[in-house]
């Protein structure tokens, strides 16, 4: 496959490329305006490195062969790259023209991938637990056709989390949640995900959502609803929290999503007083301190995993 770049790595390719390079300027060298003198050291000066890049070959590759090789063409370089920067940067020579040497013009606007608007697929996997330590989620996310990671455009995942009452309707999206604020966690650049997630000193039930960003700032909208277990309180049943026993064998009732907050009475607006707290508090530690990532060690340890989330995102 022929290489893109101007002076290619390999030596085959360097010398089929180099004999191109002065044949053609030899030929003209007024048309790419180059003193006459210069384009005859060019020809001489890859005549040399083909006469040396063959010795070596026929030579078998002796230490004596290869450096004088090296050599030759350390010297051919140097003349096609300054040649080249000549031909490059002269505006009176058209792009045509500078093909023929094998040189492109650049793009005077460099090609703007803006940020997509399109929420990307977060999901929640799964929750790990460690010899009784503290649980880690695992989360992945796609772009919205499943074709890769990230679309074009995006540079990272910025990943939000809430927290509500194991028994409270959970919320489509942001806003959603009467008077829930999502607050931001820190960003991803590939999948999956495995952070240790929010405690509240009180059971709740861990939300969380994504949206692509570019390398501006510019941001596109959120995912839909990737709903984790039930963490936090003194774990007295399995991890997961409160009821985790009767969810995982298939009797508990499957949790309301609502898609407006106005649409439902009462709300989180006359929630118990202790969420309310409890929320404000986990905030309050996320501002001073980010939750941490697990380590490629803790990644490989046993562990015990918890069932698979089969709430869709």
């Amino acid at each position: 496959m022929p290489t893109k770049k101007f002076i290619p790595n390999g030596d085959l390719d360097f010398v089929t490329m180099a004999e191109s390079f002065a044949r053609t300027i030899v030929t003209d060298p007024a048309r790419f305006e180059i003193a006459p003198d210069e384009a005859a050291h060019l020809d001489e000066v890859v005549k040399r490195y083909r006469a040396a890049f063959q010795a070596a070959r026929l030579g078998g590759g002796s230490r004596a062969a290869t450096r004088e090789k090296e050599d030759a063409r350390d010297e051919a370089e140097q003349i096609i790259r300054r040649l080249g920067h000549i031909v490059r940067s002269n505006l009176r020579i058209d792009a045509a023209t500078k093909l023929l040497v094998g040189i492109r013009e650049r793009s005077s606007k460099p090609r703007i991938i803006e940020c997509p608007q399109e929420p990307p697929r977060l999901k929640f996997v799964r929750a790990l637990h460690e010899n009784g330590a503290t649980p880690m989620h695992e989360l992945s996310f796609t772009a919205m056709d499943f074709s890769k990671g990230k679309p074009e455009g995006a540079v990272r995942l910025e990943l939000f989390v809430d927290l509500i009452p194991p028994d409270e309707p959970i919320p489509a999206h942001p806003g959603a949640n009467h008077g829930g604020r999502p607050w931001y966690l820190r960003s991803y650049t590939r999948s999956p995900i495995v952070l240790q997630p929010p405690f509240a000193r009180v059971p709740m039930r861990v939300l969380y959502w994504g949206r692509w960003a570019d390398s501006t700032g510019v941001v596109g909208p959120f995912s839909a609803t990737a709903v984790a277990w039930i963490e936090g309180g003194t774990h007295q049943l399995l991890p997961g929290g409160t009821g985790m026993t009767m969810h995982m064998m298939g009797a508990r009732k499957p949790v309301e999503m609502i898609e407006d907050a106005t649409a439902r009475e009462p709300g989180p607006a006359d929630r118990d007083v202790t969420y309310r707290v409890a929320v404000m508090e986990v905030q309050v530690q996320a501002m001073q301190q980010l939750p941490p990532v697990m380590t490629k060690t803790q990644r490989e340890a046993p562990r015990l995993e918890g069932p698979v989330s089969t709430e869709a995102a």
